[in-house]
């Protein structure tokens, strides 16, 4: 098993050091992380022989794409998080996981649209426990300075997760059909999640000689409403979150509709032009922010600013043009400047937080963002394409998209504004 504890001893002088052991279970954490958006993201992929076998508009599969996975996500995320900071993470994750990898198998067992959406809010309630845990876990393993680098790794799963979830359930919607392609997504969960529970132990909190002090819910709550680089990046977050969410819903959509690519191609251009530019785009930000960050804090959002802010014209350019060349290449572009903020803003909502307050921060950050971006992305988009299909037809879907290169924009305009509170918040969270 994978112990923390020496190393956490041996850190006298405050700074993480490298080790195997930790470096194991970051790679561990973001293989699981990447089956999370597998699970979630192989719907999207699955669209269109779901809304043609039950019959069904898109403002329908925009809901069950979007808040029937949020809804219990975000519910029950806040209250597990809470649970996270005063117990076993590493339990909480393999529990989690288990649970949500059997929910998605049950996706493809699905009879009905009703069970269809019970198991989508079965993903969701098993999803919601692992992020926030999995994140408080790894700033526990890195400092501060070292977390975006960590968590820009962590959060590659994120794209890994994507691209897995585009070829894979291409390829296999294809060949074998859709519910063998959730088969195929859910199964291997539940064995990573045995070898979670029994290789990986529970890392000490505060490790990085950052002083544990357990708060009550109220003064933790109020903490974080105080800290003005939380609650703004938190309101950026879901701009962008909606951008990402949209766009992995509906490119699949935009796809087969605009281009008439076949369910083999769309999983291997989504998953290669959006998961693959998408991870390097995350893999960048994290690399880059660790090292740009480290003599003035307040560069840990400019550069989220810049790359989210340039993200909206390539989007739109990437939807609007006719010739599948440039589409293509926007599209892999966008998916790199998108995915760059992930883990600088994971970082941020670590940072900003006292170390017995991270997986709340965290689940508060992330659920939120996830509720704002998934729940109203799909669905969004969903609606727009049935208002005005009447006037474009299947081209509506390129200009629905053009919604989500607003909201990246109008992210990065708030980044930007919270990178002045940035240094005095983070001297109130490790004073």
């Amino acid at each position: 098993m994978v112990d923390f504890a020496p190393q956490a001893a041996s850190r006298a002088d405050g700074v993480a050091q490298p080790s195997v052991r930790r470096y194991y279970a970051l790679a561990l954490l973001t293989i699981i992380y990447a089956l999370n958006f597998l699970d979630r993201t192989i719907f999207n992929v699955l669209i269109e022989p779901i809304k043609k076998e039950f019959t069904l508009s898109d403002t329908t599969m925009g809901l069950i794409a979007g808040f029937g996975f949020v809804l219990f996500y975000s519910l029950l995320g806040i209250p597990i998080a809470r649970f996270a900071d005063r117990l076993n993470r590493r339990n909480i994750v393999a529990a989690a996981f288990a649970f949500w990898s059997a929910m998605t198998v049950f996706c493809g067992m699905a009879q009905s649209v009703a069970t269809l959406t019970l198991a989508r809010i079965g993903v969701g309630i098993g999803e919601s426990a692992g992020t926030p845990a999995s994140q408080s876990m790894i700033a526990d393993m890195f400092d501060k300075n070292e977390r975006p680098r960590a968590l820009g790794i962590y959060a590659v799963g994120t794209y890994l997760g994507v691209f897995l979830g585009y070829f894979i359930g291409g390829w296999v919607n294809q060949h074998y059909g859709w519910r063998v392609a959730f088969f195929t997504a859910g199964l291997p969960g539940i064995a990573l999640a045995a070898i979670l529970w029994l290789t990986v132990s529970e890392p000490r909190r505060g490790s990085s000689m950052e002083t544990v002090t357990r708060e009550a819910i109220g003064p933790t709550l109020a903490f974080l409403a105080s800290q003005k680089t939380f609650l703004i990046v938190l309101i950026g977050f879901c701009l962008t979150t909606y951008t990402n969410y949209a766009t992995s819903a509906w490119i699949p959509p935009f796809l087969a509709r605009v281009h008439h690519l076949s369910s083999v191609e769309i999983g291997t251009y989504a998953g290669t032009f959006k998961g693959l530019f998408g991870m390097a785009g995350t893999l960048a930000g994290g690399l880059v922010v660790a090292r740009i960050g480290r003599d003035d804090d307040r560069w840990k959002l400019w550069a989220p600013a810049i790359t989210s802010g340039l993200a909206g014209p390539v989007l739109a350019a990437c939807l609007l043009t006719a010739n599948f060349t440039a589409m293509v290449a926007a599209l892999a572009m966008t998916s790199f400047l998108v995915g760059f903020h992930l883990g600088p803003i994971f970082a941020i909502a670590q940072t900003v937080a006292r170390p017995s307050m991270r997986a709340l921060a965290t689940a508060i950050i992330l659920l939120t963002a996830t509720c704002f971006g998934q729940g109203l992305g799909p669905l969004g988009v969903g609606m727009i394409n049935d208002a005005i299909a009447g006037e474009y037809g299947t081209e509506a879907v390129r200009y629905s998209l053009l919604s989500a290169s607003v909201t990246t924009t109008l992210g990065a305009l708030l980044f930007i504004w919270a990178a002045q509170y940035i240094r005095s918040d983070i001297s109130r969270a490790t004073n």
